[in-house]
């Protein structure tokens, strides 16, 4: 088992401590990103692992303003959620701007990015626009955000109710990868993060799939070789297409409804994890495939058991149909504001950039409302 190498910078799973000290030794301004969950569960164990030497802090605010919690004391058993999606939005990066200036970031600095993925795509972004970019690090302390936002570059704010609509793309200097920070996820987060692994299998690796299939629950102790694969498989597909123009399209199955279905959610005031969220878009997408290609009954059963056993099910009446429909209109993959899909031919087979037309688009709603 090895770190691993991309052209621009390493994903490090393997003695990621030593390696921290050498990239992080020639800064002078340090900052760490967090929010509150961050903070409480991960930054003691990241500052005596890493051995970090001088440097600063940002602390996104909760919902109600606080830069701690209530639950940051000993022996608190409860598991705080990580920064929401809503706090994805130009206005927590004008809170992150002005505390880089407090702070005299400048574009010699280092901002390191310690938490889920709405704390690293947003630090990355930040990041990357401020004084026209500097270097940062990305220490996600999610399973999403590990197996998702590693590889890849993408980086972005929601806008309008619409997710990542502003964004660019941007390598980070390093990533690491610490399995023992999932200890401090909420099950529902674990859950979210397996989604994208999960579609990993499903696009590109029959046999992760086959792994998947067996398992009948999640344990972290035997998550990191999962982690692994699910990276190696997303680091062939981005290496081939880094601006995303072709083959890297793939990666979206399941992406385009379960968008959809997330930011209606969002919309209302309703929560849902992304994972939540692509994991019915990979129910409804599944039936798409299973409906162009001509796939079995059985075929389609076989992946509907298969998510049934780490998913719940989310109510969709026929007013969050409608606003789906809507949003998937407004995705940033569309071209002329026509939705694209990617099916699978099989599984571990996709192709990219097909067309449907709503009333298929409202079928496969329909499956998911009915079947699963």
């Amino acid at each position: 088992m090895k770190n691993i190498k991309l052209k621009d910078y390493s994903i490090y799973l393997y003695d990621q401590w030593s390696n921290f000290r050498e990239l992080t030794k020639d800064y002078d301004n340090i900052i760490v990103l967090m929010d509150v969950k961050s903070k409480i569960y991960c930054y003691d164990e990241f500052r005596i692992k890493t051995g970090i030497g001088e440097h600063q802090t940002i602390v996104i605010p909760d919902k109600e303003g606080k830069c701690v919690s209530e639950l940051d004391k000993k022996g608190s058993s409860k598991k705080l959620n990580n920064c929401l999606e809503q706090f994805k939005n130009l206005e927590t990066c004008s809170f992150i701007y002005e505390r880089l200036m407090d702070l005299g970031a400048d574009r010699h600095s280092l901002l390191i990015n310690l938490g889920g993925g709405v704390v690293c795509d947003m630090g990355g972004f930040c990041a990357a626009t401020f004084m026209r970019g500097f270097d940062f690090i990305q220490f996600p302390t999610t399973l999403l955000a590990q197996v998702d936002g590693s590889v890849g570059g993408k980086l972005g704010v929601n806008f309008k109710g619409i997710k990542n609509l502003i964004g660019l793309f941007k390598n980070p200097v390093g990533i690491f990868i610490y399995d023992r920070f999932l200890i401090s996820l909420p099950d529902r987060e674990l859950r979210s993060g397996f989604a994208e692994i999960v579609k990993h299998a499903l696009i590109l690796n029959y046999n992760l799939w086959q792994q998947i299939e067996k398992m009948e629950e999640l344990k972290i102790e035997e998550m990191m070789p999962l982690i692994e694969k699910s990276i190696v498989i997303k680091k062939q597909i981005v290496q081939t297409d880094p601006l995303e123009t072709g083959k890297r399209k793939i990666l979206n199955f399941g992406h385009t409804l379960g968008h959809a279905l997330e930011t209606t959610y969002i919309n209302r005031g309703l929560t849902i994890a992304h994972g939540e969220a692509v994991a019915a878009g990979m129910v409804m997408e599944s039936f798409l495939s299973k409906e162009y290609y001509g796939h079995s009954d059985e075929w389609m059963e076989i992946i509907v058991h298969t998510l049934r056993k780490f998913f719940a099910k989310f109510e969709i009446d026929d007013d969050i149909e409608r606003e789906m429909l809507d949003n998937i209109k407004l995705d940033k993959k569309n071209k002329r504001r026509q939705p694209s899909f990617a099916l699978m031919i099989e599984i571990g087979n996709v192709e990219y950039d097909i067309n449907l037309p709503d009333d298929k688009i409202v079928d496969s709603i329909n499956y998911y409302r009915e079947n699963y």
